[in-house]
């Protein structure tokens, strides 16, 4: 099974109105339940073998503090087009993977992730929250047999429901 967990970055700030849309950092109430849901992913067993982050400052951060929390061995790939592109980019990148990674995560922007989540989520949402985590797996022994492959929902959490 391949498993992809998306992660939309924790609340940013708006503080400083000279900072460009990239360079926005989390404000404090997105690293805590940013930590939080790394935490709770903890618990529940979900460890990937990558982290792929937009180049965006709030979604490193995020990545990172996933990673502190996930175990810091977890490699960390930084990915413009999550940034810049739309749901075609993730699965460009899934393709892209190496067959040794069974688990990833991929930290980015809505509406790219809201759409993502929509193409295999039982319920349909509106909107992926900040810090907002969907896992999907799917039955591939290749990330290049996705298109082909049968899927599950794996896991569905909003920080407020922690």
């Amino acid at each position: 099974m391949r498993e992809v967990y998306v992660i939309r970055h924790g609340k940013s700030s708006w503080k400083i109105p000279s900072w460009t849309d990239k360079e926005r950092p989390l404000k404090n109430k997105g690293r805590k339940r940013t930590a939080k849901v790394a935490k709770y992913l903890k618990k529940q067993g979900v460890k990937p073998d990558l982290i792929i982050t937009s180049h965006a400052k709030r979604a490193k951060q995020t990545a990172k503090i996933l990673q502190k929390i996930l175990g810091r061995d977890i490699p960390l790939q930084i990915e413009k087009k999550l940034y810049t592109g739309d749901e075609e980019d993730i699965y460009d990148l899934l393709f892209g993977l190496d067959d040794n990674v069974h688990k990833v995560f991929v930290v980015g922007h809505n509406p790219d992730l809201t759409d993502w989540v929509n193409r295999y989520k039982d319920k349909k949402i509106i909107n992926l929250p900040t810090s907002g985590v969907f896992g999907v797996g799917f039955y591939a022994r290749s990330w290049k047999d996705l298109p082909w492959a049968s899927w599950q929902e794996l896991l569905y959490v909003e920080p407020k429901s922690l």
